[in-house]
């Protein structure tokens, strides 16, 4: 489960992305068992978001929709289970960037490079030694709650990438978590066919270094050099040209406690003219109201569940001038008031 935390302090890492299609791969899993849409609506996500090509959605959103469905289908290895039926082909070009390389170590590299194209909320480190290679994976933000279940989701996936890569055959030498064990670790040691060691300083998978150097059966050189190019055209343009939708994300986050969090505040903070940033917002197909009551309704059930605050201080927080004008909003998102849905939710956990 996730920790509870005591502060909803402000990081522009709470808000990195991932492509909303990163949801299919909880709401396949949940789909048939448990109601889909009120899975999402627990964390304030809308489902239809699933099915947009081109939508991203906020990182921590993805995480908690984990723990979420892990509570609402009772089961305790969600994430492993997701993890274990992930295929690479559904990470796009990332995932056909990994089959096309030509030995294991490299498609960790692949990995490791290129994941920002889908997200920098997290990403994969490699480390090597004589014997061993080793992959952690780390949180852009080491201060945010420990989620298990996107954790081990992400580990799982790894881990069965790579034995997709060599059909079944590969294992990891061990596996490393930072979170505690769950009460029941059987399903893990069954699952990533390795020693699982838990409350390490790290993610971590370690390999042999002789498994990383065998060459994998779908090795495609010509294929891959193809993809690299376009995957570092990708990267480029990505690092010039960041979303303007998450430019204005930020400093809205950002200005949320001071109350003033008007169109023309927002964009004299990113060096824009006001009517600039409405053009630039019209391009994107979004309004300012909407991505601001986004941005509220999202961070409001996201404390009211994770964290300690009162709601008097989460009102503040996200630049409301009286509780009641909170209370208004958030009932007209959820239908409740957030004493109810607080209530309600911890009451799952």
């Amino acid at each position: 489960m996730a920790n509870h935390v005591k502060d909803m302090t402000i990081r522009d890492t709470d808000w990195s992305t991932v492509p909303a299609v990163a949801l299919a791969n909880v709401l396949r899993a949940v789909e048939g068992c448990v109601p889909v849409r009120a899975v999402c609506s627990d964390v304030g996500l809308d489902v239809t978001r699933a099915t947009e090509p081109d939508a991203r959605v906020p990182y921590h959103q993805l995480a908690d929709l984990y723990e979420a469905a892990a509570r609402w289908t009772g089961d305790p290895w969600f994430g492993l289970h997701v993890g274990a039926n992930v295929d690479a082909r559904r990470f796009d070009l990332l995932g056909y960037l990994a089959l096309t390389t030509a030995t294991l170590e490299q498609a960790f590299e692949v990995l490791a490079r290129y994941l920002p194209l889908w997200t920098t909320s997290a990403g994969f480190q490699i480390e090597r030694s004589r014997t061993t290679i080793e992959v952690a994976w780390a949180y852009a933000d080491p201060t945010a709650p420990l989620r298990r279940h996107d954790c081990e989701m992400s580990m799982m996936a790894a881990v069965n990438v790579g034995g997709q890569l060599h059909a079944g055959r590969w294992r990891p030498r061990e596996v490393h978590f930072r979170h505690g064990p769950p009460a029941d670790t059987s399903e893990h040691a069954r699952l990533l066919r390795a020693p699982v060691r838990f409350g390490m300083p790290r993610n971590l998978i370690v390999c042999d270094a002789a498994s990383g150097a065998t060459p994998i059966a779908s090795a495609d050189p010509v294929l891959h050099e193809l993809l690299r190019d376009l995957a570092e055209r990708r990267l480029a343009g990505r690092a010039v040209q960041p979303s303007i939708l998450d430019d204005i994300v930020a400093a809205i986050v950002k200005l949320l406690p001071t109350g003033d969090v008007q169109l023309p505040r927002v964009a004299r903070t990113l060096g824009l003219g006001a009517r600039t940033l409405q053009r630039r917002l019209i391009a994107s197909g979004a309004t300012f109201r909407s991505l601001l009551a986004t941005v509220r309704r999202d961070r409001a059930m996201h404390a009211l569940v994770h964290s300690d605050l009162p709601i008097g201080e989460i009102a503040t927080r996200l630049g409301y001038g009286s509780l009641s004008e909170f209370h208004r909003a958030f009932r007209s998102w959820v239908g409740v008031g957030p004493a109810a849905y607080r209530r309600a939710h911890r009451a799952r956990r």
